[in-house]
């Protein structure tokens, strides 16, 4: 959703950093070999299994840097905790208070002027029918108080299970910030579940996924709760090569989806590499340039 990865700025005193491994009931989590070595926490050959039929994460190897030796295995399993909600969209109240103490820790690991580094590669995700590959995947923080700056970034992404896979991209990088004091409530909402939802504010600075020769890439601004529905979102737009997209959506007949990049292509502002729309997203309805797109 592989590497995902965190640097670090330097290590950490075991007092900044307080983890504890994943409740039975939130996921089984094993590893067939540990090392460390100049800061950095190296897996081998992940396996995380999602309690109440959440699906199951394996990965080839997995590396962790920016917290100290006594956290930083705890800490790497919360994050592939959430790699596998992610992409699955799985949430148990057996997460939500372990991954809430994870992400202090984490908070306190920023805020001590510590950066933290994750990867993942050889990964792969499977719950039902879906089946998700992932050559590499990476995410970065960094303190940069009172917001933490991060870049998320995925390559050799395959999808199979699903109604049209050929919409889904291939690759996808992000660089955005976020307060870091809604780190923590932001990970108990991707893949815990609260009574009510947190509303974690982020900033995108860019935002770029490609398939062949489509491209979407846009900036702007969005409300995260860890539920699609209640989340919220809005900023600008360009897709390029938008009439194969149309295509693809065709041939997965996806008639819907297909009308409703039509109407986009419509009202688009022209570029001089593809089309531009200034768009929200709120209440599962996505409206471009003031046209709500029939998408479901």
């Amino acid at each position: 959703m592989a590497s995902l990865g965190l640097c670090a700025a330097g290590p950490l005193a075991p007092s900044i950093l307080h983890a504890a491994p994943a409740p039975a009931a939130c996921a089984r989590i094993a590893h067939s070999d540990q090392s460390s070595a100049q800061g950095q926490t190296v897996l081998e050959h992940i396996t995380v299994t999602a309690g109440s039929g959440g699906g199951v994460l394996k990965a080839t190897r997995q590396t962790f840097a920016g917290a100290a030796p006594d956290a930083s295995l705890d800490l790497a399993d919360a994050a592939s905790v959430l790699l596998l909600a992610a992409f699955t969209g799985y949430h148990n109240a057996a997460c939500s208070a372990w991954l809430e103490t994870e992400g202090k820790a984490a908070q306190a690991a920023l805020a001590s002027g510590h950066s933290l580094d994750m990867s993942w590669s050889g990964a792969s995700i499977q719950h039902k029918s879906l089946h998700i590959g992932i050559d590499t995947a990476h995410l970065a923080l960094k303190n940069g108080s009172p917001d933490a700056n991060a870049t998320l970034s995925f390559s050799g992404v395959t999808v199979s299970g699903v109604t049209a896979p050929t919409l889904m991209p291939s690759s996808a990088n992000a660089s955005f910030t976020l307060p870091q004091s809604e780190l923590a409530s932001l990970m108990a909402a991707t893949a815990g579940k609260a009574t009510s939802l947190p509303a974690v504010h982020v900033t995108i600075h860019s935002l770029t996924a490609r398939r062949d020769t489509i491209e979407l890439s846009g900036n702007g601004h969005a409300t995260l709760t860890g539920e699609t529905g209640s989340t919220s979102a809005g900023g600008h737009l360009e897709i390029h090569d938008i009439s194969a997209l149309i295509d693809h959506a065709r041939q997965e007949n996806q008639m819907k989806v297909a009308a409703a990049l039509i109407i986009a292509r419509m009202v688009s502002h022209s570029t001089s590499d593809g089309n531009a729309w200034d768009t929200t997203w709120a209440g599962g309805v996505l409206t471009v340039n003031g046209v709500p797109l029939p998408l479901k």
